[in-house]
């Protein structure tokens, strides 16, 4: 579990330190309006990032995200069974509010991984229409720590975080509840390590039915309405730190 976390948790924790020393966003420019484009489709409009900062920028994005596109229906959840070599548990993705803004609309979805300490990410996701989500902010809580919020600033499907896309294929759903047809990919990240997703318009939130990289697999389990939020207290936000 700590593994699975690590990223998100190093991004995000060791910001709560003094501003003398916390840690800053991913290093970019806040991320220009875009154009719709079809998920993972790299386009002008992706800022660049430096290749020492991927990693770092990586663990910003919820991978749901970074792999899926969001489907922006307030209440709507989906379920996923998430398996590494130590430790089976349920992560339960959802999307439970939504702010109208002139020009687009603020999503916030709730990452709720049920473990012990039960540990919350909560992402606030704009999108303008039918266009590309931009993370604007990230927090996390694991009780007792004050949840800790940093700017983002981030193309949700930014075409460099998803790594080098190197296979892809239509797919059969052959059971389960999300039954039907998909599309499997698989990227290659900068170190080499592979990230295989396989999309399916039935599975809500995301439309992720399930994900596989070097430290575990999500599996798409069940899905429903009726979600709200579980964040219960205002996180502690962090100001942007400017990079050197």
């Amino acid at each position: 579990m700590r593994r699975l976390l690590c990223p998100v948790c190093t991004a995000v924790l060791l910001s709560a330190a003094p501003a003398t020393s916390a840690a800053p966003d991913a290093g970019l420019t806040p991320a220009p309006a875009v154009a719709a484009s079809g998920a993972g489709t790299p386009t002008p409009a992706d800022p660049p990032i430096a290749p020492e900062r991927l990693a770092e920028a990586r663990a910003l994005v919820p991978a749901l995200l970074l792999y899926g596109q969001l489907q922006p229906v307030v209440g709507t959840w989906v379920e996923y069974t998430v398996r590494s070599k130590q430790v089976t548990f349920p992560v339960r993705a959802a999307i439970v509010g939504e702010t109208p803004r002139e020009r687009d609309t603020l999503y916030q979805v709730e990452l709720d991984y049920q473990t012990s300490p039960r540990a919350l990410i909560i992402a606030w996701v704009a999108r303008a229409g039918t266009g590309r989500a931009v993370v604007e902010r990230l927090a996390i809580t694991v009780p007792p720590n004050t949840p800790v919020a940093v700017p983002v600033d981030l193309v949700a499907d930014h075409a460099a975080l998803r790594g080098t896309p190197v296979r892809q294929r239509d797919t059969d759903l052959a059971a389960g509840p999300f039954a039907g047809k998909g599309r499997e990919q698989t990227f290659r990240l900068e170190s080499g390590q592979q990230v295989t997703v396989v999309t399916a318009a039935r599975v809500p939130v995301f439309g992720v039915e399930s994900l596989r990289d070097a430290e575990a697999t999500w599996t798409a389990q069940k899905s429903g309405t009726g979600a709200r939020p579980a964040l219960d207290s205002v996180p502690l936000t962090l100001p942007r730190v400017p990079v050197p």
